[in-house]
């Protein structure tokens, strides 16, 4: 299954998605990539980012950013982004993919947008990390469950 996260700049809530996906997911079914709606491809995750995630046995270094026009978003099986407005930009540009805010597919949350931590100190990004973490949680079960896709047995 091929899952694409999208966020503004794809250097924090997309970035950290993809790789705490990484470190749920058992990746021989799964192709995660990550990008941004509003970036350079080929920067870097943010410090502090890199420093959250490393705090929690994640490595975030090899990060590069992608900018969604670069990430074959119509090859993707889904794709899930941070907030609402990055879906109805992805929706408008993608009419035939399925996309929904992470919170959204993981269902039981009424906010369905991640705060963007960017210039947040780090306890604004290790609540990111945490907010992310659950939600993912609750996505690759979600995956694994579905009956509508059979689990993975699709891919």
């Amino acid at each position: 299954m091929k899952i694409l996260f999208v966020c503004t700049g794809n250097t924090c809530r997309s970035a950290m998605a993809e790789a705490i996906f990484r470190d749920i997911a058992d990746l021989r079914n799964f192709e995660i990539s990550s990008a941004g709606l509003s970036t350079f491809t080929g920067d870097t995750a943010t410090n502090k980012a890199i420093i959250v995630c490393g705090n929690h046995d994640i490595d975030l270094k090899a990060h590069r950013t992608t900018g969604v026009g670069d990430a074959k978003v119509n090859d993707m099986d889904l794709v899930l982004t941070a907030t609402v407005g990055h879906r109805e930009k992805i929706e408008k540009i993608y009419p035939n993919v399925e996309v929904h805010t992470i919170k959204e597919y993981a269902e039981g949350y009424d906010d369905l947008d991640i705060a963007d931590p960017i210039n947040g100190d780090l306890q604004t990004y290790e609540e990111c990390f945490s907010e992310l973490e659950e939600a993912l949680e609750k996505v690759y079960h979600k995956i694994l469950s579905d009956e509508r896709i059979g689990g993975l047995d699709k891919y």
